[in-house]
C-alpha cells in the first residue's frame, strides 16, 4: 500500500483560510490577476510572433493540472462547500482556457522548430498523446500527495514552467514569445501567491518552501536579464532552420 505524504491538516488549514480571509482576497486575487496578465501576454506574444511561447512541457503539465481540479466539482461544491475552493475553481476556468490557447499554439506552429523532420498531422498526435500521458501521471501523483487542497501544487505548477524558458530563448537565440510585463506579472504572481499562504499552515512557512519561493522569483529574474540580452522578433523560418540544422 503507497504511503500518503503529508503536508498540512485540512481542517486547521479551512480554518486558518477563514481566518485569514481578507488576506486571501488581497493577495490571493492579486496573484491571479497577475496569472491572468502572464498568460495573456504569453498568449498575446505567440499570436504576434507566430510562435508557441509557453515551453511545451510547462503546457503539458497546466492543463491536466487545472483540468483534474475543475474535473473535481462535486468535491470542492458539494463535499468541501467551501468558498475558497469554489472562487479557486471559477478562477482555473480562465486559466484552464488559456492553457488550452498554448496549447493550441504548440499545434499550429510548434512543428516547425521542434519536429521538421515529421508531418504536421504527426506532430499534434505526438503532442496530444504526450498530453494524455501527463494527465494519467498527474492524476497518479494526486493519488499520493495528500495535498487535499492542492495549495502546495498551485506553487509548484508556478515555479515547474520556469526551468525552460532560458533553454528555450537560448535554443532560438531570440527572446521571442516572451516580454517584460508577462514575466514581471509571473514575479508578482510568485509574490502573492506565497504571501496570502504565508498564514495557512507551518509548512508555507517552512524553509523548503520559502526556498522555492526565493528561487522562482530569481529564475524569472534571471529569464528578464536573459530576454533583454537578446535580439527579440526573429522570424518563425529561422526558427525552423535552426532546428533543421541542429
Amino acid at each position: 500500500m503507497s504511503e500518503v505524504i503529508s503536508i498540512y491538516d485540512v481542517t486547521t488549514t479551512l480554518a486558518n483560510i477563514d481566518a485569514n480571509k481578507a488576506r486571501l482576497f488581497v493577495f490571493g486575487g492579486l496573484a491571479l490577476i497577475c496569472n491572468f496578465i502572464y498568460f495573456g501576454a504569453g498568449i498575446y506574444q505567440g499570436f504576434k510572433h507566430k510562435v508557441f511561447s509557453m515551453p511545451v512541457c510547462a503546457t503539458l503539465i497546466f492543463i491536466p493540472h487545472d483540468l483534474l481540479y475543475l474535473m473535481m466539482f462535486d468535491k470542492w461544491f458539494n463535499v468541501y462547500d467551501h468558498w475558497f475552493c469554489q472562487l479557486f475553481w471559477v478562477g482555473l476556468i480562465i486559466t484552464n482556457l488559456e492553457e488550452f490557447l498554448f496549447l493550441y499554439l504548440t499545434l499550429k506552429y510548434g512543428r516547425k522548430e521542434l519536429m521538421p523532420q515529421v508531418s504536421q498531422r504527426t506532430f499534434q498526435t505526438l503532442v496530444l498523446l504526450g498530453l494524455a500521458g501527463v494527465f494519467v501521471a498527474w492524476y497518479a501523483i494526486k493519488s499520493v500527495l495528500a495535498d487535499e487542497l492542492w495549495l502546495f501544487t498551485f506553487g509548484w505548477t508556478v515555479w515547474f514552467c520556469i526551468p525552460f524558458v532560458i533553454p528555450m530563448m537560448l535554443r532560438r537565440n531570440s527572446a521571442v514569445g516572451n516580454s517584460t510585463l508577462m514575466w514581471g506579472a509571473y514575479i508578482g504572481m510568485a509574490l502573492c501567491y506565497w504571501a496570502a499562504v504565508w498564514p495557512l499552515a507551518p509548512f508555507f512557512r517552512s524553509p523548503a518552501w520559502l526556498a522555492l519561493g526565493a528561487l522562482v522569483v530569481v529564475w524569472a529574474l534571471a529569464v528578464i536579464v536573459v530576454m533583454k540580452k537578446l535580439q527579440s522578433g526573429s522570424p518563425v523560418k529561422d526558427l525552423g532552420a535552426v532546428a533543421a540544422a541542429s
